[in-house]
């Protein structure tokens, strides 16, 4: 638009496009009055030399060209009239108007005189007027309304063409009876013309200049103020979202949607601060009540991902070796790096935090890659004093952000990153201590066994889920022959070496669903859930058996044979809790003392498998094995050892 100066000051564009107007509608009003007066005097001229010479006569074509029209309209009503009266009564009022036609035929004749063009041209209507009436006595013929296709055919197909050179023959007497004031008349029309011309363009200049003003105050003064306004309340009612119109002029609204935009931006800040603020509180809480280090993992993962949606971040945990840090979570998208040496990060090196892309003296850790965004930060995790891992963060920077932009939000992100980082070290300290409390109140210190507490809680757990699926759960129950002479006669250490030894055999010789505990002294327990008691016997017989071929040595020399008597017992033949089911295998166990030691009795007074027939089993599952390994690559699927496939059996 012309008057449309958005990069310019406001009011200068509103003084000077209403002075324009004013001005420019003042000399078009001046204009149309002069032109206004003389194109009324023209007119008035060509009225009075029409009234003078030709409006006679015009009257009269125009009366006649009525009264023929009305004369037809009537002979069509009576052709399409079917009832006796009312056609009589049409074709009585057309022959009415056929006589008033007739009569003002005659007038307009006596009006000619002696002008000849006139005379032809009314000779020419009479015949043309003739043959219309005698299509118009055919049209009311009795037989052509008694075809009623033929009636149509009559009066909409033969009979418009015939009226039709009737009404051109009045129009060319009308043109003949205007022919000698022609000239007046094309002079007041073209005199009309050119003023309807420059009335219409003036008009039309006025318009445009009228709605050029409403225009430009409606687009550039009250529509944008009407949407800053609207995005000012949006913003004010907490709909951050909102756009903000005109941010890129240079006028006064530029200025008023720049500042809105500032404005905006802050509240968007504090309120997405606060958003974390809440976020770490609650994040805080649900921390402290993970039960487990993976658990914990997860939820770091999850939280984090949220609150940083621009940012890849990977927690790294210490190694219990402490020699390097593994990835134990990470978050929008995966590490490249997934462990590292204390020495590859600067942050670990020197202690404390480090922050890369805001310094002017900085250098890249050897564990971020190059293709990595230069803004990227590394958080000790600190726990009691205690380096316990590192949050690494990791910048993605948007396209439509400036670099300014990036680092400046890159910046809010490392403060978040270390408020996280203080709730994740409280966190994760809490858990670890957690974990090796637990660890320690259900794990035997010398063997590495589970403990009495832990045996007493995985059985009634077992015990529980057996009676709702109805499977069984074998109890097996064993004591070192002769444990009290290891001590006598070689020491408590000796002693406590056997136990050690014993406690790895039975570790390697049951799955991941057995639960083999140290019940007190040389008594061990294990738990063996969906088992039943003859599965239970020979996996005890092949326990004994290995423990009958261990050999161990102790200072200079070999300690003497270890054996064990066995007792096994089964859920629920044997009782219905634990207290009943141990006190059975106890039995059997006293029997197998009784009978010798170094042998398994079952609860239930059936046979163990003889030594050679556990030997054939466990040597067929192995060769079963050793097929199956035979059909795999040997890199993925390394042969497994004889133990451990007597204990997949």
């Amino acid at each position: 638009m012309a008057l449309n100066l958005p990069q310019i000051s406001l009011s200068v564009s509103i003084k000077n496009s209403l002075l324009t107007s004013v001005f420019l509608l003042l000399a078009i009003l001046g204009g149309v009055s002069v032109m206004a007066t003389m194109r009324l005097s023209a007119l008035q001229d060509a009225v009075e030399a029409i009234n003078r010479d030709r409006l006679p006569k015009i009257r009269a074509l125009g009366d006649l060209n009525v009264g023929i029209a009305h004369a037809h309209l009537v002979a069509i009503r009576a052709a399409l009239s079917t009832a006796p009266e009312p056609r009589a009564e049409a074709e009585g009022e057309l022959r009415r108007r056929i006589v008033e036609v007739q009569a003002k035929i005659a007038g307009f004749k006596d009006m000619i005189g002696p002008d000849a063009p006139m005379k032809m041209a009314f000779d020419q209507f009479v015949n043309k007027w003739d043959l219309y009436l005698k299509q118009q006595a055919v049209m009311l013929e009795p037989e052509v309304g008694a075809n009623r296709e033929r009636l149509e055919h009559v009066v909409n197909v033969q009979t418009p063409p015939i009226f039709q050179a009737v009404v051109d023959a009045i129009g060319h007497g009308l043109k003949l009876a205007d022919h000698r004031a022609d000239s007046a008349i094309e002079s007041a029309t073209l005199d009309a013309q050119l003023f309807r011309i420059v009335l219409w363009s003036v008009n039309g200049v006025s318009v445009l200049i009228g709605l050029a003003t409403l225009l430009f105050v409606i687009h550039d003064v009250s529509m944008p103020i009407f949407r800053i306004t609207r995005s000012m309340e949006a913003i004010a009612k907490g709909e951050l979202q909102t756009e903000i119109p005109y941010a890129d002029h240079t006028n006064e609204l530029g200025l008023m949607a720049r500042a809105l935009a500032v404005f905006r931006k802050s509240l968007v800040e504090n309120e997405r601060l606060n958003a974390a603020t809440r976020t770490l509180s609650e994040l805080s809480e649900w921390l402290q009540s993970a039960k487990s280090e993976p658990e914990l993992y997860q939820m770091i993962s999850t939280v984090l991902g949220g609150l940083m949606p621009e940012c890849t971040g990977a927690l790294y945990i210490y190694a219990d070796s402490r020699d390097v840090l593994e990835v134990a979570a990470e978050w929008n998208g995966t590490s490249t790096t997934r462990s590292l040496h204390p020495d590859d990060c600067w942050s670990l090196r020197r202690g404390h935090v480090y922050i890369h892309g805001t310094n002017e003296v900085e250098f890249r850790c050897d564990h971020v890659h190059d293709d990595v965004d230069e803004n990227y930060c590394c958080i000790p995790i600190l726990a009691h004093g205690e380096t316990v891992g590192l949050l690494h963060v990791e910048y993605n920077h948007q396209g439509e952000e400036s670099e300014a932009e990036a680092k400046a939000r890159f910046a809010d992100r490392a403060r978040l990153g270390l408020a996280c980082a203080e709730h994740l070290s409280i966190a994760i300290a809490n858990i670890k201590l957690r974990e090796g409390l637990r660890d320690q109140s259900l794990r035997d210190a010398l063997t590495g066994l589970n403990n009495r507490r832990c045996l007493i809680e995985t059985a009634r757990r077992q015990l529980l889920r057996a009676s709702r699926s109805r499977t069984p759960v074998s109890i097996v129950t064993l004591d070192i022959d002769h444990f009290k002479s290891f001590n006598d006669n070689h020491g408590h250490e000796a002693g406590d070496t056997v136990l050690r030894h014993v406690g790895e055999i039975l570790k390697a010789s049951f799955s991941d669903d057995d639960v083999p505990c140290r019940l007190g002294g040389e008594e061990f327990v294990v738990v063996m859930p969906n088992c039943a008691i003859e599965e239970a016997a020979l996996r005890a017989e092949e326990l004994r058996a290995r423990v009958e071929a261990l050999n161990i040595s102790y200072g200079d020399g070999m300690l003497p044979r270890v054996t064990v008597s066995v007792g096994v017992a089964a859920y629920p033949e044997a009782g219905m809790d634990l207290t009943e089911i141990l006190r059975v295998a106890d039995g059997a166990l006293y029997r197998a003392k009784q009978k010798g030691r170094n042998r398994v009795e079952l609860a239930s007074g059936g046979m163990v498998p003889p030594l050679d027939e556990v030997a054939n089993r466990a040597v067929a599952k192995l060769d079963a094995i050793v097929a199956r390994a035979e059909t795999r690559p040997v890199a993925t699927s390394p042969l497994p050892s004889t133990p451990n496939a007597v204990r997949s059996s």
